[in-house]
Protein backbone atom coordinates (compact mmCIF):
# COMPACT_ATOMS: atom_id res chain seq x y z
CA UNK A 1 0.00 0.00 0.00
CA UNK A 2 3.03 2.64 0.90
CA UNK A 3 4.32 1.51 -2.45
CA UNK A 4 1.33 2.77 -4.04
CA UNK A 5 0.92 5.80 -2.72
CA UNK A 6 4.49 6.84 -3.22
CA UNK A 7 4.17 6.08 -6.73
CA UNK A 8 0.40 7.78 -6.79
CA UNK A 9 2.67 10.85 -5.09
CA UNK A 10 5.05 10.87 -7.56
CA UNK A 11 3.02 10.56 -10.34
CA UNK A 12 1.02 14.09 -9.11
CA UNK A 13 4.06 15.55 -8.34
CA UNK A 14 5.74 15.03 -12.06
CA UNK A 15 2.02 15.94 -13.24
CA UNK A 16 2.15 19.28 -11.29
CA UNK A 17 5.93 20.04 -12.89
CA UNK A 18 4.95 19.18 -16.03
CA UNK A 19 2.02 21.82 -15.80
CA UNK A 20 4.22 24.65 -14.57
CA UNK A 21 6.62 24.21 -17.54
CA UNK A 22 5.94 26.92 -20.32
CA UNK A 23 4.34 25.28 -23.52
CA UNK A 24 3.92 28.17 -26.09
CA UNK A 25 5.34 31.15 -25.81
CA UNK A 26 3.21 33.19 -28.05
CA UNK A 27 3.77 37.43 -27.84
CA UNK A 28 6.92 36.42 -25.07
CA UNK A 29 10.15 35.92 -26.59
CA UNK A 30 12.24 37.46 -24.10
CA UNK A 31 10.61 34.50 -21.78
CA UNK A 32 11.53 31.83 -24.79
CA UNK A 33 15.16 33.24 -24.94
CA UNK A 34 15.03 32.38 -21.56
CA UNK A 35 14.06 29.09 -20.88
CA UNK A 36 15.85 28.12 -23.94
CA UNK A 37 18.91 29.61 -22.51
CA UNK A 38 18.46 27.61 -19.46
CA UNK A 39 17.98 24.45 -21.64
CA UNK A 40 21.25 25.45 -23.31
CA UNK A 41 23.90 26.08 -19.98
CA UNK A 42 22.13 23.00 -18.61
CA UNK A 43 23.10 20.86 -21.44
CA UNK A 44 26.42 22.23 -22.16
CA UNK A 45 27.31 20.98 -18.49
CA UNK A 46 26.22 17.77 -18.46
CA UNK A 47 28.43 17.09 -21.99
CA UNK A 48 31.38 19.18 -20.51
CA UNK A 49 31.01 16.91 -17.35
CA UNK A 50 31.20 13.95 -19.35
CA UNK A 51 33.84 14.93 -21.63
CA UNK A 52 36.10 17.15 -19.43
CA UNK A 53 38.92 18.90 -20.27
CA UNK A 54 42.53 17.44 -21.33
CA UNK A 55 44.67 17.58 -24.56
CA UNK A 56 43.14 15.98 -26.49
CA UNK A 57 39.14 17.11 -27.42
CA UNK A 58 36.38 15.45 -28.93
CA UNK A 59 33.49 16.78 -31.11
CA UNK A 60 31.07 16.63 -28.13
CA UNK A 61 33.20 18.95 -26.18
CA UNK A 62 33.78 21.44 -29.05
CA UNK A 63 30.06 21.77 -29.64
CA UNK A 64 29.19 22.71 -26.03
CA UNK A 65 31.95 24.91 -25.96
CA UNK A 66 30.62 26.37 -28.99
CA UNK A 67 26.88 26.37 -27.93
CA UNK A 68 28.26 28.42 -24.43
CA UNK A 69 30.09 30.81 -27.03
CA UNK A 70 26.71 31.31 -29.16
CA UNK A 71 24.89 32.07 -26.04
CA UNK A 72 27.39 34.28 -24.49
CA UNK A 73 28.29 36.70 -27.55
CA UNK A 74 24.14 37.54 -27.64
CA UNK A 75 23.89 40.62 -25.34
CA UNK A 76 20.30 39.76 -24.73
CA UNK A 77 21.50 37.54 -22.53
CA UNK A 78 24.03 39.68 -20.90
CA UNK A 79 22.11 39.76 -17.71
CA UNK A 80 19.17 37.55 -17.52
CA UNK A 81 18.29 34.75 -15.23
CA UNK A 82 19.32 31.93 -17.51
CA UNK A 83 22.98 33.59 -17.46
CA UNK A 84 23.41 34.39 -13.84
CA UNK A 85 21.80 30.91 -12.57
CA UNK A 86 24.12 29.40 -14.88
CA UNK A 87 27.35 31.33 -13.56
CA UNK A 88 26.25 31.29 -9.77
CA UNK A 89 26.17 27.35 -10.32
CA UNK A 90 29.32 26.63 -11.85
CA UNK A 91 30.98 28.80 -9.44
CA UNK A 92 29.32 27.03 -6.84
CA UNK A 93 31.06 23.78 -8.17
CA UNK A 94 34.11 25.20 -7.65
CA UNK A 95 33.60 26.08 -4.42
CA UNK A 96 32.64 22.30 -3.41
CA UNK A 97 35.67 21.13 -5.24
CA UNK A 98 37.92 23.81 -3.32
CA UNK A 99 36.38 21.92 0.17
CA UNK A 100 37.08 18.31 -1.08
CA UNK A 101 40.30 16.70 -0.32
CA UNK A 102 43.27 18.20 -2.40
CA UNK A 103 45.65 17.00 -4.51
CA UNK A 104 48.14 14.30 -3.36
CA UNK A 105 51.97 14.27 -3.17
CA UNK A 106 52.93 16.87 -6.24
CA UNK A 107 49.60 17.28 -7.66
CA UNK A 108 48.40 20.64 -8.84
CA UNK A 109 44.83 21.38 -9.48
CA UNK A 110 43.27 24.44 -11.53
CA UNK A 111 40.08 25.79 -11.43
CA UNK A 112 38.72 28.09 -14.22
CA UNK A 113 37.11 31.27 -13.05
CA UNK A 114 35.21 33.93 -14.59
CA UNK A 115 36.79 35.97 -17.32
CA UNK A 116 40.64 34.78 -16.96
CA UNK A 117 40.42 34.07 -13.27
CA UNK A 118 42.43 30.60 -12.07
CA UNK A 119 42.60 29.32 -8.66
CA UNK A 120 45.43 26.64 -8.46
CA UNK A 121 45.55 24.62 -5.60
CA UNK A 122 48.15 21.87 -4.18
CA UNK A 123 48.47 19.78 -0.87
CA UNK A 124 50.03 22.77 0.63
CA UNK A 125 48.28 25.91 -1.11
CA UNK A 126 45.63 27.93 -2.67
CA UNK A 127 46.11 30.45 -5.33
CA UNK A 128 43.57 33.18 -6.98
CA UNK A 129 45.02 34.98 -9.81
CA UNK A 130 42.77 37.98 -10.92
CA UNK A 131 39.64 36.49 -8.98
CA UNK A 132 37.05 38.73 -9.83
CA UNK A 133 32.73 38.30 -9.50
CA UNK A 134 32.25 40.19 -13.03
CA UNK A 135 29.53 42.20 -13.80
CA UNK A 136 29.27 45.83 -12.25
CA UNK A 137 29.61 47.02 -8.73
CA UNK A 138 25.84 47.20 -8.31
CA UNK A 139 25.39 44.20 -10.49
CA UNK A 140 27.72 41.66 -10.06
CA UNK A 141 27.65 38.30 -11.58
CA UNK A 142 28.52 36.35 -8.88
CA UNK A 143 27.10 37.01 -5.24
CA UNK A 144 29.26 38.16 -2.32
CA UNK A 145 28.41 35.31 -0.16
CA UNK A 146 29.36 32.63 -3.22
CA UNK A 147 32.64 34.47 -3.69
CA UNK A 148 32.97 34.97 -0.17
CA UNK A 149 33.11 30.78 0.06
CA UNK A 150 35.53 31.16 -2.80
CA UNK A 151 38.25 33.74 -1.12
CA UNK A 152 37.90 31.75 2.30
CA UNK A 153 40.06 28.74 0.70
CA UNK A 154 42.53 30.87 -0.71
CA UNK A 155 45.62 31.75 0.98
CA UNK A 156 46.86 34.69 -1.22
CA UNK A 157 45.48 36.74 -3.74
CA UNK A 158 47.56 38.28 -7.45
CA UNK A 159 46.21 40.67 -9.77
CA UNK A 160 47.64 41.32 -13.00
CA UNK A 161 46.71 44.67 -13.37
CA UNK A 162 43.82 47.38 -12.70
CA UNK A 163 41.34 47.24 -15.44
CA UNK A 164 37.41 45.76 -13.63
CA UNK A 165 37.69 42.66 -15.13
CA UNK A 166 41.00 41.63 -13.78
CA UNK A 167 40.60 43.31 -10.21
CA UNK A 168 37.57 43.33 -7.71
CA UNK A 169 37.84 45.99 -5.12
CA UNK A 170 34.87 43.58 -3.26
CA UNK A 171 37.49 40.30 -3.61
CA UNK A 172 40.41 42.50 -2.54
CA UNK A 173 38.60 43.53 0.86
CA UNK A 174 37.16 40.13 1.47
CA UNK A 175 40.75 39.21 1.37
CA UNK A 176 42.53 41.35 3.70
CA UNK A 177 39.57 40.94 5.98
CA UNK A 178 40.78 37.47 6.21
CA UNK A 179 44.43 38.68 6.74
CA UNK A 180 45.03 37.21 3.57
CA UNK A 181 47.94 39.29 1.17
CA UNK A 182 46.70 41.16 -2.32
CA UNK A 183 50.31 41.01 -4.29
CA UNK A 184 49.01 44.12 -7.38
CA UNK A 185 51.75 45.89 -9.41
CA UNK A 186 50.87 49.34 -8.09
CA UNK A 187 48.72 51.21 -5.92
CA UNK A 188 45.20 50.64 -6.68
CA UNK A 189 43.13 54.06 -5.98
CA UNK A 190 41.00 52.93 -3.58
CA UNK A 191 44.12 50.70 -1.23
CA UNK A 192 46.89 52.46 0.51
CA UNK A 193 50.56 50.94 -0.40
CA UNK A 194 50.13 49.67 3.62
CA UNK A 195 46.90 47.66 2.70
CA UNK A 196 48.17 45.37 -0.71
CA UNK A 197 51.66 43.73 -1.49
CA UNK A 198 53.37 45.87 -4.08
CA UNK A 199 55.28 44.09 -6.32
CA UNK A 200 56.54 46.12 -9.30
CA UNK A 201 60.13 48.00 -10.55
CA UNK A 202 61.83 48.80 -14.04
CA UNK A 203 63.39 45.29 -14.18
CA UNK A 204 62.11 41.65 -12.76
CA UNK A 205 61.08 42.06 -8.97
CA UNK A 206 61.94 38.26 -7.13
CA UNK A 207 60.39 37.98 -3.64
CA UNK A 208 59.71 35.29 -1.25
CA UNK A 209 56.48 36.07 -0.11
CA UNK A 210 55.30 34.19 3.63
CA UNK A 211 52.41 32.48 4.28
CA UNK A 212 52.23 32.51 8.30
CA UNK A 213 48.80 30.83 8.32
CA UNK A 214 50.07 27.60 6.25
CA UNK A 215 53.71 27.51 7.53
CA UNK A 216 54.90 28.02 3.76
CA UNK A 217 56.24 30.11 1.16
CA UNK A 218 56.27 31.43 -2.71
CA UNK A 219 58.76 32.17 -4.53
CA UNK A 220 57.92 35.03 -7.27
CA UNK A 221 59.14 36.96 -9.85
CA UNK A 222 56.88 39.82 -11.37
CA UNK A 223 57.80 40.57 -14.93
CA UNK A 224 57.27 44.67 -15.67
CA UNK A 225 54.89 44.16 -18.00
CA UNK A 226 52.15 46.64 -19.91
CA UNK A 227 48.73 46.52 -21.45
CA UNK A 228 48.72 50.06 -23.07
CA UNK A 229 49.80 52.56 -20.62
CA UNK A 230 48.88 50.56 -17.72
CA UNK A 231 51.35 48.45 -15.66
CA UNK A 232 50.59 44.59 -16.47
CA UNK A 233 52.23 42.39 -14.08
CA UNK A 234 53.66 38.87 -15.39
CA UNK A 235 53.59 36.79 -12.54
CA UNK A 236 55.97 33.33 -12.79
CA UNK A 237 54.94 31.57 -9.57
CA UNK A 238 56.87 28.74 -7.68
CA UNK A 239 54.69 26.49 -5.11
CA UNK A 240 56.08 24.70 -2.55
CA UNK A 241 55.80 21.82 -3.89
CA UNK A 242 58.67 22.88 -7.22
CA UNK A 243 55.95 23.36 -9.95
CA UNK A 244 56.42 27.11 -11.95
CA UNK A 245 53.35 28.75 -13.36
CA UNK A 246 52.97 31.63 -15.36
CA UNK A 247 50.05 34.21 -15.69
CA UNK A 248 50.02 37.02 -18.42
CA UNK A 249 47.09 39.12 -17.41
CA UNK A 250 46.32 40.93 -20.62
CA UNK A 251 50.48 41.78 -21.39
CA UNK A 252 50.44 43.32 -24.55
CA UNK A 253 52.89 41.58 -26.76
CA UNK A 254 56.88 42.97 -26.07
CA UNK A 255 59.89 40.69 -26.86
CA UNK A 256 61.22 41.89 -23.70
CA UNK A 257 59.26 39.47 -21.36
CA UNK A 258 59.69 36.43 -23.57
CA UNK A 259 63.31 37.20 -24.81
CA UNK A 260 63.56 37.29 -20.90
CA UNK A 261 62.55 34.07 -20.07
CA UNK A 262 64.19 32.34 -22.92
CA UNK A 263 67.87 33.99 -22.30
CA UNK A 264 67.66 32.99 -18.28
CA UNK A 265 66.56 29.34 -18.96
CA UNK A 266 63.26 29.93 -17.41
CA UNK A 267 61.44 26.67 -16.63
CA UNK A 268 57.83 27.50 -17.28
CA UNK A 269 55.57 24.03 -15.53
CA UNK A 270 52.55 25.89 -16.67
CA UNK A 271 51.53 28.98 -18.83
CA UNK A 272 48.35 30.35 -18.26
CA UNK A 273 47.49 32.86 -20.67
CA UNK A 274 45.24 35.18 -22.24
CA UNK A 275 43.63 33.92 -25.08
CA UNK A 276 44.14 36.52 -27.62
CA UNK A 277 47.45 37.27 -27.19
CA UNK A 278 49.32 38.01 -30.14
CA UNK A 279 50.80 36.84 -31.89
CA UNK A 280 50.70 33.56 -30.03
CA UNK A 281 52.75 31.07 -31.76
CA UNK A 282 56.10 33.24 -31.22
CA UNK A 283 55.00 34.20 -27.67
CA UNK A 284 54.62 30.65 -26.44
CA UNK A 285 57.80 29.24 -28.30
CA UNK A 286 59.64 32.17 -26.20
CA UNK A 287 58.55 31.00 -23.06
CA UNK A 288 58.86 27.22 -24.24
CA UNK A 289 55.65 26.01 -21.25
CA UNK A 290 55.54 22.66 -20.77
CA UNK A 291 51.88 22.92 -20.51
CA UNK A 292 49.27 25.81 -21.83
CA UNK A 293 45.62 26.53 -20.49
CA UNK A 294 44.04 29.57 -21.89
CA UNK A 295 41.84 32.32 -20.19
CA UNK A 296 39.76 35.20 -21.14
CA UNK A 297 37.35 34.08 -23.34
CA UNK A 298 33.95 35.39 -23.04
CA UNK A 299 34.55 38.57 -20.95
CA UNK A 300 31.01 39.47 -20.74
CA UNK A 301 32.08 43.58 -20.44
CA UNK A 302 33.20 43.59 -23.56
CA UNK A 303 31.69 44.38 -27.00
CA UNK A 304 30.96 41.04 -29.33
CA UNK A 305 34.22 41.56 -31.37
CA UNK A 306 36.43 41.43 -28.12
CA UNK A 307 34.42 38.86 -26.13
CA UNK A 308 36.47 36.34 -27.81
CA UNK A 309 35.12 32.94 -27.87
CA UNK A 310 36.32 29.41 -27.45
CA UNK A 311 35.83 28.29 -31.04
CA UNK A 312 38.28 30.91 -31.71
CA UNK A 313 40.93 30.20 -29.23
CA UNK A 314 41.16 26.83 -31.14
CA UNK A 315 41.87 28.26 -33.99
CA UNK A 316 44.42 30.55 -33.28
CA UNK A 317 45.82 27.92 -31.34
CA UNK A 318 45.80 25.57 -34.43
CA UNK A 319 49.61 26.17 -34.48
CA UNK A 320 51.16 25.99 -31.38
CA UNK A 321 53.03 22.73 -30.79
CA UNK A 322 53.29 23.04 -27.28
CA UNK A 323 50.28 20.82 -25.76
CA UNK A 324 47.46 23.35 -24.62
CA UNK A 325 43.98 22.89 -22.63
CA UNK A 326 40.72 25.17 -23.30
CA UNK A 327 38.53 24.91 -20.21
CA UNK A 328 35.10 26.32 -19.49
CA UNK A 329 34.70 28.66 -16.36
CA UNK A 330 33.73 26.66 -13.46
CA UNK A 331 36.13 23.60 -14.90
CA UNK A 332 39.11 22.41 -13.09
CA UNK A 333 41.72 20.17 -14.00
CA UNK A 334 44.22 18.14 -11.97
CA UNK A 335 47.63 17.26 -13.54
CA UNK A 336 50.78 15.23 -12.24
Amino acid sequence: MNKLFLLIGTIMLCIQLQAQEKLHYWNDSAAYLQDQAALIFEQACKVLAAYPPGITVGDERKMALYALDALLHDTRMDHGTAFLSYLERITGNIAVELQKSKPSDRNIRFFRCYNDGFIIQTATVTVAIDLVRGGTADKPFVSNSLIRTLVEQCDILFISHAHGDHTDPVVIDMFLEQGKKVIVPEDFKKDTPSRLHILRGTQPVRETIHLPAKNTSLAVFAYPGQQGAMANNVYLITLPEGQTIMHTGDQDYKEDIGVQISRNNIKVDVLLVQCWMMPMNKFVSEVKPSLIILGHENEMGHTIDHREAYWLTFRRMSEVKIPYIVMAWGESIELK
